[in-house]
C-alpha cells in the first residue's frame, strides 16, 4: 500500500558501523581512553567518537561496566545517567572535562588482612539469617547443568573443579560465630568429589526419567553453612559419549554472573589437565572477602545516610503489597515451593521492543519493565507498582572476574495512570531506573532494615514480583573432543510470588515464569505470559495511546468471551407477573398455593381474593402506574395484597416492619404511594403521611363484596412491578424500580428446577429482594408457598419448619446458611434446593453441606444486586463437587449478561480482576426520582447495538475463572454486606455525624474473627466523652437494626497516612466484649 514497511528494514551490522568512511578517530587523550573503554566493553576492535554506545549493542549492565572503568581510569564518579544522555565518546568526553577534579569518593578495593575476623557482606548476612530459621533449606540454591557430548576425561574434569575451588576463596568458605556475629572462615584446602551415576543400562524412557530425578535431587541438595563446602557436583553418564554435569552452589557464595565465571574457568583448567595447555587465567586482584570488608567500611556514616535518604524518598508511601488474585489462599507464612512455565516473545516483538527503546533513549529492559508493571497494574487493580530487579552489582572492575554473592536487588517503582500513554510511562520508568542504578550500592537487606516496612510473614518485603533480563556475559565453552550445551536446571522453588526471567536469543526474548505453586496454577501463569505478550505488542505498536486503551485479550479469548457473557432462551418476556399467575391458577385451581400457619389458600382462592382486593384498590383511586405501599407481616394477606396491587396495574412498595419511623417516613414520601396497605396490629407506629390507609383486617367485609373477576388492563413485561428501597451512599435509601420482566426472567431461568411439586419457604423480609424469588418462584409454577411465622425464627424453629413442612426450595443469607450448617445440618441437608448468597459463602461450611446432601440435591450460590432482580449469576454445587479458596458466583442467568470490564470499559480475560457489569432482561428501570444516580450506575451498554441498552455497574470486583465462571473478589467501593444485608457505609457514617458533639465519623465492616463480620463506627467528638448508650439509641431511631454498628469507638484523632489521607488500616480493633458489657449492655 505504499507505506514504509518497518519490519522489512534490515538488521544493522555493528562491526560495519564502526569501520570505513563513518569512522572518526579520537582526537584527545580523554577521547582515546574513552574509545578504548567503549571498545573493550562492547567487544569491538574500535569505536568511532560519534558511535552511539547503545546503538552499538550497549545495555544497562555494560553501561555500568563503562562507569566502573571510567572510575578506575579517570578517578571520577560519573553518574550512570550521563552515559544515557551523552552516549558517544565525543559527548561523554565533554562531560568528563566538566567533572575533572571531582574525584571518586569510593575507597580503594584492595586485599585485606586474613587474620582479622572477616564480616559477611550485607547480602550474605540476610541469607545466613534465613538459614538460621530454616537450616539446610534449598530455597537459595543455584543449580545448573551442562550436557557433555564426546570423549570426556572425568578425572581432568574433577581436577578442574578442585582447581577452581582453590582459585576462589569463596568456594572454600563456611560461616561461624565470632563474638556473637557471623563471620567468614576460609579453609586453606577444600576438595570435592565428583560421583558418577551410570544410567547406560536403562532403556531410553527410564534413563530420561532417572536423569530428571537426579537433576531435581541435585538442585535440592542441602548445605550446612557452618561446615561447607557450599558447592556440590555430580556426573551422570547417559551413554558412552554423553554425560550430564550437575553443579549446585549455595547463593551465599555464588550468583548468576558467577556461573559464567565458573564455566569459563573450568574450561581453561580442563584444557590444562586434559591436554596440557596452560590455563590462561590472570591472577585475581582481590577475593570476595575483600569486597565484604570494603562494603562494610564504605557503606556507613554519611555515605550510607545519603544513599538511604534517596531510597526513602523514592519509596515514600509506596504500596508494599501487590494484591494479585491467587488460585489458592495465601499461606500465613511465606512458602517457597515453586515451578516454572516457559515464555517466548516473537522475533518481531523483540525487534519492536528494541526499536522503541532506541527511539526513546531507553534500554530494552526499561521497555520490558514498563510493560510488565502495566500488566501487574491490570492484574492487581493497583496504580502504584513496585517490582524487584536483580542487578549484577559488579560496578567495580575488580569484581568482574570473581565468584561470589554480589547481586543486589533494586526496588523499581512506577506510578501508573490509565490516561498516561506508554511513552510517558516509559519516560518515568527510564528516569527512575537510571536513578536506582546510581544508588544500587545500598544492599536490599539494608534497605529493608532501614525502611522497616509493615511486617507481613506471608510475603517478601517491598515487592513480591521480580523481572530479570539476563545480559551477563555467557561463555561458549569449547573443550578438546567435547561438545557442550547448557540445560535448564530443575527449579522447584520460588523466592517470590513469581519472577519473570528473560534473555535474548536468536529468535527473540525467551525465558521462564518462576512462580510459587502454593499461590498459582501453571495454567494461570501461562495465561499471564500470553497477556504480557499481547499487551507488550499493543504498547510498542501504539506508544502514544492511553494505557487503558491497549487491550491484552488473546485471539482465543476474543472468541470464547462472548459465550461466557450471557445466553438467551425463550420465555414469556412480554407477560406480566399476574397474568402468568392467572394462567397457573387456571391450570391448577385446587392446588395449595399458600400456607400461613393454620390458614391455607388454593390457587383459585388466591386468584379470587386478589381480584377482589384489586377492584377495591381501584375504587380507592389506584390506577395503572400508581405505587402502593405494603406494611404487613408474613401472612396470606401479604401475598393477596402483592398480587392485588399488580392486578390493579400498580407497583408495590414493600415496607419492613423493623424500619424506624424516620426511614418509613422517607420511603413513603419518596415513593409517593397513594395507598398504604397494613394490618391493625402494625399500623399504630406508621408515621404521618398524606396517603389513604387501608387496614385490611378492618375492611374484610367490604373487600369480600368486590367482584372476583379480573380487572381489564394491559400490563406488559416492561411495566413497573415493585419499588424496593436499599441502602444509599448519600445517607438516604434509594428506590430500585423493577419491571415485571425482571421477575419473569428470574423465575424462568434454569439455575434450579421450578415445578408444581416444589414446596418453597418464604422467610425473607418482604422488603429484601430474596422475597421476589421465594414468592414468585413458587406461585408462577404451581408450587406450594409456606410462609414462616412473622417473628424472627430461631435456628431450631427454622430447622423444625423445614422438616415439618417438607420444604424443597429454600433461600438463606450466607450468614444464616453458615449457622444452619453448624446447628441444623440434618434438616438443611433434607432440602432439595438450597439457595444461599447475599454475601461470600464460607467454603468450609459449603464443603460440610455438600458432604451430607444426597445425590439429586443442589446448593446454589446466588449473586446479584437488587438492580438486576435478585440474581444476576448463580453457581450450582452437588455432592462430590470440590470447593477450593472460594465459592464461585457462577455464570449469568439465561437472558441476562455479565461483563468483567476495566476502567475504560474494555473486556478483561480470565484471571484478571475488574468491575462486574450486569445487564439483560433483569435490569431495573433505575432509581426512583434519582436521574443523576441512575445515569451514574446504569451506563450505556458498550457492546450492544440496541438503542438505549444499558448495563448496571455493580461496584463488585470479580474475575473470570478458566471454566467461564465468575469469582467474587470484593467491593470496589465502601459498600458492604453484613448478614446478607447490603449496607452503604456512607449512610451509617452520615447518621453517626448527626449525633450532638460528633465531629468526624468513619464506619468499617471488620472481620477480626474469620466469618464474624461486624460494623464498627469510629468517631471524634468536640466533647470529652460521648454517651455510647445514647448514641446507639439515637442510631436505632434512624437506621435499621442491621445497620447499627456493633461497636462504637471514640478516638482523639483519626490516623492519617503520609499523604494526609485517612489510614483505615491503622484504625484499632474494637473491644467487642467491652461494647456489650456494663451500662451499655442490651
Amino acid at each position: 500500500n505504499g507505506k514504509l514497511d518497518r519490519k522489512a528494514l534490515p538488521p544493522p551490522d555493528f562491526a560495519a558501523a564502526t569501520s570505513g568512511d563513518d569512522f572518526d578517530p579520537p582526537s584527545t587523550p580523554t577521547q582515546t581512553r574513552l574509545a578504548s573503554i567503549f571498545a573493550d566493553v562492547l567487544g569491538l576492535e574500535r569505536v568511532s567518537v560519534h558511535g552511539d554506545f547503545f546503538e552499538l549493542g550497549g545495555h544497562s549492565l555494560l553501561a555500568t561496566q563503562v562507569v566502573s572503568r571510567i572510575r578506575s581510569t579517570f578517578d571520577v564518579e560519573l553518574p550512570l545517567g550521563e552515559l544515557f544522555s551523552s552516549p558517544t565518546v565525543a559527548l561523554l568526553s565533554e562531560r568528563l572535562e566538566l567533572l575533572h577534579g571531582s574525584s571518586s569518593r569510593q575507597p580503594a578495593l584492595v586485599p585485606v588482612d586474613r587474620t582479622q575476623p572477616l564480616p559477611l557482606s550485607f547480602a550474605q548476612q540476610r541469607l545466613w539469617f534465613l538459614d538460621q530459621l530454616q537450616p539446610g533449606a534449598s530455597t537459595y540454591n543455584i543449580p545448573w547443568a551442562l550436557k557433555l557430548t564426546g570423549n570426556l576425561n572425568a578425572e581432568a574434569l574433577l581436577q578442574s573443579l578442585n582447581a577452581l575451588i582453590q582459585r576462589h576463596e569463596v568456594l572454600r568458605t563456611h560461616f561461624a560465630i565470632h563474638e556473637g556475629q557471623p563471620v567468614q572462615r576460609i579453609q586453606p584446602d577444600v576438595r570435592v568429589a565428583l560421583p558418577v551415576v551410570d544410567l547406560r543400562a536403562l532403556d531410553s524412557s527410564a534413563r530420561d526419567a532417572e536423569a530428571q530425578r537426579l537433576m531435581r535431587e541435585e538442585a535440592l541438595h542441602s548445605f550446612d553453612l557452618s561446615r561447607g563446602p557450599l558447592v556440590h557436583a555430580s556426573l551422570v553418564r547417559l551413554a558412552d559419549d554423553e554425560y550430564l554435569l550437575l553443579v549446585t552452589a549455595h547463593h551465599i557464595v555464588s550468583d548468576g554472573w558467577s556461573i559464567g565465571v565458573i564455566v569459563r574457568e573450568i574450561a581453561a583448567f580442563y584444557r590444562q589437565f586434559a591436554g596440557g595447555e596452560p590455563a590462561q587465567l590472570a591472577p585475581l586482584p582481590i577475593q570476595y572477602a575483600d569486597f565484604s570488608v570494603w562494603q562494610r567500611q564504605w557503606l556507613q556514616g554519611d555515605v550510607l545516610a545519603e544513599e538511604l535518604a534517596w531510597w526513602r524518598q523514592q519509596l515514600s508511601d509506596a504500596s508494599t503489597s501487590l494484591e494479585l488474585p491467587t488460585d489458592r489462599p495465601r499461606p500465613a507464612v511465606q512458602t517457597y515451593r515453586g515451578a516454572v512455565v516457559p515464555i517466548a516473545l516473537s522475533r518481531e516483538l523483540t525487534q519492536a521492543v528494541k526499536a522503541l527503546a532506541q527511539r526513546e533513549g531507553a534500554t530494552p529492559f526499561m521497555v520490558l519493565l514498563a510493560s510488565f508493571q502495566t500488566l501487574l497494574s491490570r492484574y492487581s487493580g493497583q496504580d502504584d507498582i513496585s517490582v524487584g530487579s536483580p542487578v549484577a552489582n559488579r560496578n567495580r572492575s575488580e569484581t568482574e572476574g570473581l565468584i561470589g554473592f554480589f547481586v543486589n536487588t533494586l526496588v523499581l517503582r512506577a506510578r501508573i495512570g490509565s490516561r498516561q500513554s506508554f511513552r510517558e510511562l516509559l519516560s518515568q520508568v527510564r528516569t527512575s531506573t537510571l536513578a536506582a542504578y546510581e544508588h544500587q550500592d545500598v544492599p536490599f537487606e539494608k534497605l529493608v532494615e532501614e525502611l522497616q516496612p509493615q511486617r507481613d510473614l506471608s510475603r517478601s518485603p517491598l515487592f513480591q514480583v521480580t523481572l530479570t533480563l539476563q545480559n551477563a556475559p555467557e561463555e561458549e565453552l569449547e573443550l578438546p573432543g567435547l561438545t557442550l550445551s547448557g540445560m535448564a536446571a530443575s527449579i522447584e522453588t520460588s523466592k517470590y510470588d513469581f519472577s519473570l526471567l528473560l534473555e535474548e536469543g536468536a529468535n527473540g526474548f525467551t525465558g521462564i515464569l518462576n512462580y510459587n505453586t502454593d499461590l498459582f496454577d501453571a495454567a494461570t501463569m501461562e495465561r499471564l505470559a500470553q497477556h504480557y505478550a499481547v499487551l507488550l505488542g499493543g504498547l510498542t505498536a501504539s506508544p502514544d495511546v492511553q494505557l487503558a486503551s491497549v487491550a491484552m485479550l488473546t485471539p482465543d479469548e476474543k472468541q470464547v468471551l462472548p459465550s461466557w457473557t450471557g445466553t438467551t432462551s425463550a420465555y414469556p418476556r412480554d407477560a406480566s407477573i399476574h397474568s402468568l399467575f392467572a394462567q397457573q391458577a387456571a391450570r391448577s385451581p385446587d392446588a395449595v398455593a399458600v400456607v400461613s400457619g393454620e390458614e391455607s389458600l388454593s390457587y383459585a382462592q388466591l386468584d379470587s381474593r386478589s381480584n377482589q382486593l384489586a377492584h377495591y384498590l381501584r375504587s380507592l383511586g389506584v390506577l395503572p402506574g400508581s405505587r402502593v405501599a405494603v406494611r404487613l407481616d408474613r401472612s396470606a394477606d401479604l401475598i393477596v395484597s402483592l398480587l392485588a396491587i399488580l392486578k390493579a396495574g400498580a407497583a408495590y412498595v414493600p415496607l419492613d416492619k423493623a424500619w424506624p419511623s424516620e426511614r418509613l417516613a422517607f420511603v413513603l414520601r419518596e415513593s409517593a404511594a397513594g395507598v398504604v396497605l397494613s394490618h391493625s396490629d402494625v399500623v399504630d407506629d406508621l408515621p404521618a403521611f398524606g396517603a389513604v390507609l387501608l387496614v385490611i383486617d378492618e375492611e374484610t367485609s367490604r373487600i369480600a363484596g368486590q367482584p372476583s373477576s379480573t380487572l381489564p388492563l394491559d400490563v406488559t413485561g416492561n411495566d413497573l412491578a415493585y419499588v424496593m428501597f436499599t441502602s444509599g451512599s448519600t445517607g438516604e435509601p434509594k428506590g430500585v424500580c423493577v419491571p415485571h420482566r425482571g421477575v419473569t426472567r428470574l423465575v424462568s431461568s434454569s439455575f434450579i428446577s421450578f415445578g408444581a411439586s416444589d414446596v418453597w419457604l418464604h422467610a425473607a423480609p418482604v422488603a429484601f429482594d430474596a422475597s421476589t424469588l421465594e414468592i414468585w418462584g413458587a406461585l408462577l409454577h404451581g408450587s406450594k408457598l409456606v410462609l414462616a411465622p412473622p417473628h424472627s425464627l430461631s435456628l431450631e424453629e427454622l430447622g423444625s419448619l423445614l422438616v415439618r413442612e417438607g420444604i424443597t426450595s429454600l433461600w438463606l443469607t450466607a450468614a444464616l446458611f453458615e449457622q444452619m450448617v453448624a446447628t441444623q445440618p440434618v434438616a438443611l441437608a433434607g432440602v432439595r434446593q438450597v439457595l444461599a448468597g447475599g454475601d461470600v459463602l464460607p467454603p468450609s461450611r459449603v464443603r460440610e453441606h455438600l458432604a451430607r446432601i444426597p445425590s439429586g440435591h443442589v446448593l446454589v450460590n446466588g449473586y446479584g444486586p437488587t438492580e438486576n432482580t435478585t440474581f444476576s449469576a448463580t453457581h450450582s454445587l452437588r455432592h462430590g463437587d470440590s470447593v477450593s479458596r472460594s465459592v464461585p458466583i457462577g455464570a449469568p442467568l439465561s437472558n441476562s449478561s455479565a461483563f468483567v470490564l476495566d476502567s475504560s470499559f474494555r473486556l478483561l480475560p480470565a484471571g484478571v480482576p475488574g468491575e462486574l457489569f450486569v445487564g439483560g432482561d433483569g435490569l431495573a428501570w433505575g432509581y426512583l426520582n434519582r436521574a443523576d444516580l441512575t445515569a451514574e450506575r446504569f451506563v450505556p451498554h458498550p457492546f450492544s447495538s440496541s438503542p438505549g441498552a444499558r448495563l448496571y455497574r455493580t461496584g463488585d470486583r470479580v474475575r473470570w475463572l478458566p471454566d467461564g465462571t465468575l469469582e467474587f473478589l470484593g467491593r470496589s467501593d465502601f459498600q458492604v454486606k453484613v448478614r446478607g444485608f447490603r449496607i452503604e457505609l456512607g449512610e451509617v457514617e452520615a447518621a453517626v455525624r448527626l449525633f450532638s458533639g460528633i465531629q468526624e465519623a468513619v464506619v468499617l465492616a471488620r472481620e477480626d474473627v474469620p466469618g464474624d463480620k461486624r460494623l464498627v463506627a469510629y468517631f471524634t467528638s468536640a466533647e470529652s466523652s460521648v454517651d455510647a448508650s445514647a448514641l446507639r439509641a439515637f442510631l436505632l431511631q434512624r437506621l435499621p437494626e442491621y445497620m447499627v454498628p456493633a461497636a462504637l469507638v471514640s478516638l482523639s484523632a483519626f490516623p492519617l497516612s503520609a499523604n494526609g489521607k485517612l489510614d483505615r488500616k491503622a484504625l484499632p480493633p474494637p473491644d467487642f466484649a467491652a461494647a456489650t458489657s456494663g451500662d451499655d449492655f442490651a
